[in-house]
Formats: structure tokens, C-alpha cells, sequence
């Protein structure tokens, strides 16, 4: 055994980076992907030659690269920590790719398009919207201290506070009934008193401060300005990913094994992983899947959590520009009537003038099944939801896609609730009491704390962290 060596566990993106900058540093690495493809969720897919991300992928940079927190203070439990962290992230991306800034998404709302408030924070849109004068209304109420949205990252009450409760106090009535509950029976097939409302960005929702969401609604300035978000110019997350995953497969201080893990030891000498064929040992663990298959590993039995997850699904569209009749960079559906909660025009984020553009269409398949009845063939999907992006005016009514690929994910979106924040919590502390020396980055880091920007973050993290631990004591003085 090498002592040195670090084998670290998953397919996880943030395994893949903590991996190239330990092999970069000098540092033998063994990267064990028990499956899927490397980079997960964001290494994207190759469809007849194109590639494709799966759905909304993209860096959110802007209002945070001015900050120059030090990556030593990152904390994955704590609720979106990872803003503090955008200059390095940005830095990461543009060794890889051109960033370009794209235009403002959209939000479909009885058949009009506004500028985006369910993740762009429009707010000049507000007082746009039909129900604004009743939104008025009801935000002259505000709501009580400790459900107030200011307290979402750290109030004890947003602990156990659902998302109902809490969008009810912040928003009122019809903002949540024509923005927030729509779009989350559209996307996730549950109401909003079944999620937790710290997780509410999990969803992709928005959790306002109740004054500036009134001021917003009276059409009055407020000093926040709209998310904007980058994309690789010319490219694809997808793209990136597959950098990264050749740098990793080329490197000569990486050794790559794709296998089962059946278990992990912790011996007198470091760690013995036991794959299906042979094992791997090394010094240091780094664990990127789940608390619960570690514990599973490790010969001990995780919580149990009766989960609710949504069976969402994508449709991956290629179209002829001549029958592109509006192009949105991001649309956001929230009318009942049609079954696609999200589209993404990945060339235009891209900012691609090619002839042909990718569009990747999100929905949740039983609602499509309540919308269109069966059968929910690759057939009937592509037909209905073509004329859904006709009846909206972004395709002519006779589009005949290039490319029509269905990816169904049954159980592709987890329910952030309280029993499987509170599973995924005994799992980890499980684990810390076993065994604290285990790094544990992605699905095991923090509850849901495996976005893009995190996942970069997380991999930076332990690599610096790792090479601080390994440098003289002295040294160490000195550089702080």
C-alpha cells in the first residue's frame, strides 16, 4: 500500500476536480466510479454527435466576483455558502471555456412572456403582472419575525418551516397561487406544504423579502438587480465536463477504475476499498456518492425515509433555425395547460449562430399523463410538446425536429422534506462518527449541496485543504 495515495469514490464533478488538482500538487490519486458517467448530472449527453446538457445547467457569477472569501471557510451545510465563493468558480470555468452572459430568461404566464421572476429576480416585472394590485394588498401584512424571509439561511424556525407557510407570509396569496404553486405541481408533482422552505431553491423557486416584493409590486426602484447567468461560449456545460474528465483519464498521477464498490475497510494502514474484482487502498478516502451508500459499505444500516420523488423526464430537441419563430435563452412555463415546465435554448445561452438550434425541454411525466392521458410514447411526447412550443410562438405549427430524444428520469428529483433532510442527516453524522477522517464532498457534503458552482467549490476545497494539512507546520504560520 501507498500511503499517500487518495482514492477517492463516485462520479461526482467534484471528485473529478479534487482529483486533477491532487494529481497536480504531486499527489497519487485512484478515482473509483462505481457507475454512470463521469461528472454526473453535469457531464451531459451525446446525442447523433450533439452534445446536449441535461436541461438547465449554467454558472450563476454575477454580483459575488468582487468578494475574495477564502476557500478554507467554505461550509457545504450551511445553505447556499457557496455564493461567497464565485470569483473562484469563475476563475475554474475560464480555464476551460469562454463564459458569455446571456440574455434575461422568461416566464410564460397566461399565454404572455414577462421578464423571469421565478429565478432571475426581475423585479421590475412585478408591477407588470395581472395580479399585482391584489399582491399589493396582501403584503401590507407582514409576516411574523421568525418566518421572515431574511431568516432562511439561519432562523431556527426555517428548520422545520415549510415552503406554503412561508411563501404564504412572504409573497401572499396570489403570488404564490399564480407563480409559486403552479410551477411546483408543474415541475415537481407535490404542493408546497410538502417541501422545506430553506430548500425552496432546490425547486427553483424564488423566497422573496416581503418589502421588497411590495415595492416591487408599486413599481418603486429597489437596489437588487436581476440574476444574470453565464454559459461556455460556443459550447455546453457538458463540454467542460468532458475536459475535465480527460485531463483526470491522461493524467499520469490518476489511476481510473470503473466498478462496483461492494465495501469499504478502514485498516492500520490507511483504507481498503473492495470492488468487484480486486481492491483499491490508499491513505485517504473521499467519499461523492450518498452518506447512506457509505454507511451501506461499511457494513452498517442507514436511516430509512419514505421518499417522494418526482418522475421528471427530458425532451432533447435539434431545430432548424428557419423554424424558430421567438427565441428565449430560458423560458419558465407556469400556464396549467401546458405540460412543459422549462425551456432552454442551450444555443442561444451558448450565443451560437449556427443554422440549427438545441433546445432541451423539461416535464414531470405524470403530469403530462394527467394533461395528455396515455399513451406517453417517445411518439405522443414530441408531438405535444412541439405544439406546446407552437401554441407559445417559439416554433412554427409544422416543425419536424432534426433530432427528438426522450430521457425519462423516474426518480430524477428528490422532495426536499424534512424526513429525508433529517435521513440524510442521521446518515451523515453516522459516518462522522465512524469515521471523521472520511472527506466527504457532493451528495454527501451538505442536504442538496450539488449544484455546478458547488461541486467546483467542493473539489477546490479539499484539494487546497489537503495540500495545507501536508505542509510544515511552520509554512502553514506564515501563509495565514
Amino acid at each position: 500500500m501507498k500511503p499517500e495515495t487518495t482514492v477517492i469514490v463516485g462520479n461526482a464533478l467534484a471528485g473529478m476536480v479534487s482529483a486533477l488538482e491532487l494529481a497536480k500538487a504531486g499527489t497519487k490519486v485512484t478515482l473509483v466510479n462505481p457507475g454512470g458517467p463521469l461528472g454526473g448530472y453535469f457531464a451531459g449527453l451525446e446525442i447523433d454527435g450533439v452534445m446536449f446538457d441535461a436541461g438547465l445547467v449554467k454558472f450563476e457569477l454575477d454580483g459575488y466576483l468582487s468578494q475574495q472569501s477564502k476557500l478554507s471557510t467554505y461550509d457545504p451545510k450551511l445553505r447556499n455558502d457557496v455564493g461567497r465563493f464565485m470569483n473562484i468558480v469563475h476563475a475554474w470555468a475560464l480555464q476551460y471555456a469562454t463564459l458569455h452572459q446571456f440574455d434575461m430568461p422568461k416566464m410564460w404566464l397566461q399565454n404572455k412572456a414577462y421578464d423571469d421572476v421565478v429565478l432571475s429576480n426581475a423585479y421590475h416585472t412585478f408591477s407588470q403582472l395581472p395580479f399585482a394590485q391584489a399582491s399589493i394588498q396582501e403584503l401590507q401584512v407582514q409576516p411574523a419575525a421568525e418566518i421572515h424571509a431574511r431568516e432562511k439561511s439561519h432562523g431556527e424556525r426555517y428548520h422545520t418551516l415549510d415552503y406554503l407557510t412561508a411563501s404564504l407570509a412572504n409573497h401572499g396569496k396570489s403570488m404564490h397561487d399564480n407563480i409559486i404553486a403552479p410551477y411546483l405541481m408543474k415541475a415537481q408533482g407535490v404542493t408546497a406544504d410538502k417541501m422545506l422552505a430553506r430548500y425552496h431553491r432546490v425547486a427553483w423557486l424564488p423566497l422573496f423579502y416581503p418589502n421588497t416584493l411590495l415595492d416591487s409590486f408599486m413599481g418603486k426602484p429597489v437596489a437588487l438587480n436581476p440574476t444574470v447567468f453565464h454559459y461556455p461560449k460556443q459550447g455546453a456545460i457538458g463540454g467542460i465536463c468532458q475536459q475535465v474528465k480527460q485531463q483526470v483519464l491522461n493524467h499520469s498521477n490518476i489511476t481510473y477504475v470503473q466498478q462496483p464498490v461492494r465495501s469499504v475497510e478502514k485498516t492500520d494502514k490507511g483504507w481498503c476499498v473492495q470492488l468487484n474484482e480486486g481492491t483499491v487502498e490508499g491513505g485517504h478516502l473521499v467519499w461523492t456518492g450518498a452518506p447512506a451508500a457509505l454507511l451501506k459499505a461499511l457494513g452498517k444500516k442507514p436511516a430509512v425515509a419514505q421518499e417522494i420523488k418526482s418522475p421528471i423526464a427530458v425532451l432533447f430537441l435539434r431545430i432548424k433555425k428557419a423554424d424558430i419563430q421567438n427565441v428565449y435563452t430560458i423560458l419558465h412555463v407556469l400556464d396549467m395547460d401546458k405540460c412543459a415546465y422549462r425551456i432552454t435554448n442551450q444555443t442561444a445561452c451558448a450565443d451560437n449562430h449556427s443554422d440549427d438550434m438545441n433546445i432541451v425541454v423539461e416535464f414531470n411525466q405524470d403530469y403530462f399523463k394527467k394533461l395528455y392521458g396515455e399513451p406517453a410514447t417517445d411518439e405522443v411526447i414530441v408531438e405535444k410538446l412541439i405544439a406546446e412550443l407552437a401554441a407559445m410562438g417559439m416554433v412554427s405549427p409544422n416543425t419536424q425536429p432534426l433530432i427528438a430524444a426522450v430521457k425519462r428520469i423516474p426518480g430524477g428529483f428528490l422532495v426536499p422534506d424534512a424526513a429525508a433532510r433529517d435521513a440524510w442527516e442521521a446518515d451523515q453524522q453516522a459516518v462522522a462518527q465512524l469515521h471523521p477522517e472520511i472527506a466527504l464532498l457532493a451528495m454527501s457534503s451538505g442536504f442538496f449541496a450539488t449544484s455546478l458552482n458547488d461541486q467546483v467549490v467542493q473539489g477546490l476545497y479539499y484539494a487546497e485543504t489537503r495540500q495545507s494539512a501536508n505542509q510544515p507546520h511552520s509554512a502553514a504560520v506564515e501563509t495565514v
